[in-house]
């Protein structure tokens, strides 16, 4: 019908893949692009969270006293006397990836806003993988704090936390590996990736929640691809930063559509 308006869905798919990345936001008709400073925090963020977590692994597994095969990380965490460092990093790192979470939350739904793929499905997806991410870092800082020495109520807690963390950071590598595969802007080989590290990381979980007194070597592993998969999040935002829509976000801006 002549003067008809209504575009198909195979037509908006094709201009959905031939431009995926235009921004969403403005202000007087410009875009409020952060520059380069900003795109490299939004890159580094992940890679810092990842690092801080391993280094926190390095210093408990290099100890004389700790092989990885015969005691848990909470066991080599007991051997170490600057138990406080460990903590530390711990900490710090899991507060990053809880922020990356966010990051690739908001991300997400800023890719299907500008393809309009939005639909009730993904949001709820989207949203339950931030949540399920979020408290899996929150459970790993409990797990940390409350290790195993102390007295039965601490030993509660530690195994509250643990589970929080291999459940709910099992949850969110499934589902954000399937929200990955729905973001047509990255190529198939850095999907491929996050499915294998996501694979790897479920795995050593179910190993060795199985097994919780033999097979420890899958705990640390668990822990690891996790922080491995966080970091690579980094290539995520390296292509797509979103940073309009992040600065927003974090500077509690509200900008009206125009």
């Amino acid at each position: 019908m002549m003067g008809s308006t209504k575009v198909t869905r195979s037509q908006r798919k094709a201009t959905a893949t031939a431009d995926p990345l235009l921004p969403t936001t403005s202000v007087q008709g410009k875009s409020r692009r952060c520059g380069a400073c900003g795109r490299l925090i939004l890159f580094l963020i992940p890679i810092l969270a990842c690092a801080l977590i391993l280094a926190a692994l390095y210093l408990l597994a290099f100890i004389p006293e700790v092989v990885i095969t015969e005691m848990s990380i909470s066991d080599g965490l007991a051997y170490y006397d600057r138990k406080g460092v460990v903590l530390a990093l711990n900490s710090t790192g899991a507060t990053l990836a809880c922020v990356v979470c966010i990051m690739r939350n908001i991300q997400i739904n800023v890719y299907h806003r500008r393809q309009q793929s939005e639909s009730m499905t993904l949001k709820a997806l989207n949203f339950l993988a931030a949540v399920s991410g979020i408290f899996s870092y929150v459970g790993f800082v409990i797990l940390a704090v409350f290790d195993l020495d102390g007295p039965a109520e601490h030993q509660r807690i530690h195994y509250i936390g643990a589970t929080m963390y291999f459940v709910l950071g099992g949850l969110y590598g499934l589902l954000h590996t399937y929200l990955l595969r729905k973001q047509t802007q990255y190529p198939m080989f850095c999907k491929i990736i996050f499915v294998v590290v996501s694979f790897v990381m479920i795995t050593s979980s179910i190993i060795y929640a199985s097994n919780l007194n033999e097979y420890y070597e899958f705990e640390w592993f668990a822990v690891a691809f996790n922080a491995i998969y966080v970091g690579l999040m980094g290539l995520l935002f390296l292509v797509d930063p979103a940073d309009d829509e992040l600065g927003d976000f974090f500077c509690c801006r509200r900008v009206k559509a125009t």
